[in-house]
């Protein structure tokens, strides 16, 4: 049975990672593809990351994380979090939970978030 809702707050449960499609997961996923796609430099760089964001506990979490400078998507209602790359670009995720948690003021609760969709990589150099 896997842990959901509080019992996985209570173990301390990390992020869970998914994927908005098959090419993106493959891509994430493989060292093989990620080094023929984005070059080893790259590669590592998402590898680093993507393991960064499954060993947190929330979302929020990342903030710690000076290289990841997380901050809301600008082109997005509010919901989705641009992650960092280093100089070589970002990660686009949202909550998986539809709605997600939300503060009173309707800002996304990134404390309440334990479950990611990847949606895009955006590769700037």
């Amino acid at each position: 049975m896997e842990a959901t809702g509080i019992r996985k707050r209570f173990l301390g449960l990390p992020v869970d990672i998914a994927f908005d499609d098959a090419e993106l997961a493959r891509v994430c996923n493989s060292d093989a593809a990620r080094r023929a796609r984005f070059g080893p430099e790259v590669a590592a760089t998402l590898h680093r990351r993507l393991g960064q964001m499954a060993a947190a506990d929330h979302l929020a979490d990342l903030h710690r994380l000076a290289a990841a400078r997380l901050r809301p998507n600008p082109a997005d209602s509010g919901v989705s979090r641009i992650v960092a790359l280093g100089d070589h670009g970002h990660l686009v995720v949202r909550p998986r939970d539809d709605p997600p948690a939300a503060h009173r003021d309707g800002t996304l609760d990134e404390h309440s978030v334990r479950a990611l969709i990847v949606t895009a990589i955006a590769i700037t150099r």
